[in-house]
């Protein structure tokens, strides 16, 4: 395998190994001989492999082959590589549920339209928005009015402070 292995990427190291087996390799064995040819420790291994394993499927240089099996993209047939999606079948393809609820698209034409019941008259909710924000209203005066109260009764020089007033203030 040429120059010393532990100057080498992981990668490297791999593109090396896969040209040496001359076929599609399981991942597994794949990650076990690298972090061998690098001479990694074990307690090392289970640190470095999540991220090698990641860099190998993402570097471009590599094509899944089926059966958790990977080999270098420049020695596979072009039917690997224009397999659309995975081998993973269709669980749904024979499933007969699937295909009676399948949602269908409905073609919108004046017939359809016909039927279609429109009530424009929405005034029933401005009027209840209207009364939700009286009774707020109203709320808030009655509790001013009773802060009002106590502060008469009670010696004066209270302050009410207003929340959001006072946020506005820590801001500037």
């Amino acid at each position: 395998m040429g120059i010393k292995e532990k100057d080498k990427s992981l990668l490297e190291v791999a593109i090396e190994l896969l040209e040496v087996k001359k076929k599609p390799q399981k991942m597994l064995t794949i990650v076990k001989e690298v972090m061998e040819l690098k001479g990694i420790k074990s307690s090392a291994v289970k640190e470095l492999a999540p991220q090698f394993i990641l860099d190998f499927m993402q570097s471009g240089y590599f094509v899944y082959c089926g059966d958790d099996t990977w080999d270098l993209k420049d020695r596979q047939p072009t039917s690997v590589l224009d397999k659309e999606g995975g081998d993973y079948e269709d669980i749904y393809e024979d499933d007969e549920d699937v295909k009676n609820n399948e949602l269908k698209d409905e073609i919108f034409d004046e017939e359809s339209s016909k039927n279609i019941i429109r009530d424009n008259n929405d005034d029933t909710d401005d009027d209840e928005d209207d009364e939700d924000e009286n009774e707020d209203e109203d709320e808030d005066d009655d509790l001013a009015k009773a802060f009002e109260t106590f502060d008469e009764e009670f010696g004066g020089g209270m302050v009410v402070v207003d929340d959001e007033d006072s946020d506005e203030d820590e801001n500037k």
